[in-house]
């Protein structure tokens, strides 16, 4: 899979940009705040939908304008791919070969991002470990994407009722009725979603291990996961303990939704805590071992993605190599250099690029919004 080239018009600091990409490597360097990041952000805006800087869409056109546009072409096999992305600030549009996408991701089309953001995931919040669980779900699964979607919607809708209904702004009898023939959906995609991260989880795993084990160069490290729902752990749960257990909590805490006007079950609640040689990596381990398995993670999930397509995802890596330790930088070149996938690399240190030893690649300098080789 080669992302052949990338346009921008309003985007970010951008006025206007074209760029032509190397098949196997890109350099993109740059001092902070030119724009190095914003062309990762842009090719993670077409191939993955969403932004990692969880950004508002007003926040992706440039001031003084009304309206960013982001095209690319991508080849996968046989296939071409012309990407056009239409940000405003009331919606994003995708097209893909000139027809509009029914939603913001074409699935033949992935990306992996390292950002020193995302090696701290491990003591941040729970929804940013969810998000690692459902971006492996939506990359990998069949139906993944649409199972999500579908979630998110109900989950939206329900939350709505809950509210209205906590707010006394419809007839309490009637909100209840509708919640009430409402719930057997929101249950069925609660599960489905929850059993998918689960078995996705437990499919990567041993991927992970090898990882770590790799970075540090040894095999005696133990890599697990617990996938908490209600302060216990369900990752040996199979689908039908989790519509049991999911269904009993609705119970248990219907009058607290009420109440509180939101949904207090559901994958949304949930959490996952990564085990280090048995113990959770959020309280027994050093911020470098926390590092470990983030790393560890991602590249396991680049090498999981081509077992189950047969291709690798686009690997981004924005100024990450500067935050990892010698150790780290030289795992992850190795594994750079071991896998046929086109990698995006930006940083303000060229000597750190030394390392990358790929046979060809491409440098591209960004200052004040424009870019030259």
């Amino acid at each position: 899979m080669v992302f052949n080239n990338l346009s921008l018009v309003n985007f970010r600091n951008f006025n206007t940009a074209e760029v032509e990409f190397n098949k196997r490597l890109n350099i993109i360097i740059g001092d902070n705040g030119q724009g190095k990041t914003n062309i990762l952000e842009a090719l993670y805006l077409l191939t993955e939908g969403e932004s990692f800087r969880y950004s508002k869409n007003e926040n992706l056109i440039k001031i003084g304008t009304s309206t960013a546009l982001i095209r690319g072409s991508v080849n996968n096999d046989d296939m071409n791919y012309k990407l056009s992305l239409k940000i405003t600030e009331s919606k994003k549009e995708l097209l893909v070969n000139d027809k509009p996408l029914s939603h913001t991701k074409l699935r033949r089309i992935s990306s992996v991002l390292f950002s020193p953001e995302s090696l701290n995931i491990i003591k941040e919040s729970a929804e940013e470990r969810r998000a690692l669980a459902d971006q492996l779900v939506e990359q990998t699964t069949l139906g993944g994407h649409t199972l999500l979607t579908d979630y998110k919607k109900v989950l939206k809708t329900r939350n709505r009722l809950l509210k209205d209904i906590s707010e006394e702004k419809i007839n309490f009898s009637m909100g209840k009725d509708t919640l009430d023939s409402l719930n057997p959906s929101f249950l069925k995609l609660a599960a489905e979603l929850t059993f998918l991260r689960i078995s996705t989880l437990n499919e990567i795993r041993p991927e992970v291990e090898k990882a770590i084990n790799n970075i540090h160069f040894s095999n005696s490290v133990k890599f697990d996961f617990k996938y908490i729902i209600s302060d216990l752990d369900h990752r040996d749960s199979d689908l039908e303990k989790i519509v049991f257990f999911l269904q009993k909590r609705m119970q248990e805490l219907e009058s607290a939704e009420l109440k509180s006007g939101v949904s207090l079950v559901g994958p949304q609640k949930h959490d996952i805590s990564f085990l280090y040689n048995g113990n959770d990596s959020r309280f027994y381990c050093s911020q470098g071992q926390q590092r470990s398995i983030i790393l560890a993670y991602k590249m396991a999930q680049i090498v999981y993605h081509y077992r189950v397509h047969g291709f690798y995802p686009f690997l981004l890596l924005d100024d990450v190599l500067s935050e990892l330790d010698l150790t780290k930088q030289e795992s992850l070149i190795s594994t750079l250099n071991q896998t046929e996938t086109q990698t995006f690399v930006s940083s303000t240190d060229v000597s750190l690029l030394s390392k990358l030893s790929m046979d060809k690649a491409s440098v591209f300098k960004i200052r004040d919004g424009q870019i030259s080789q």
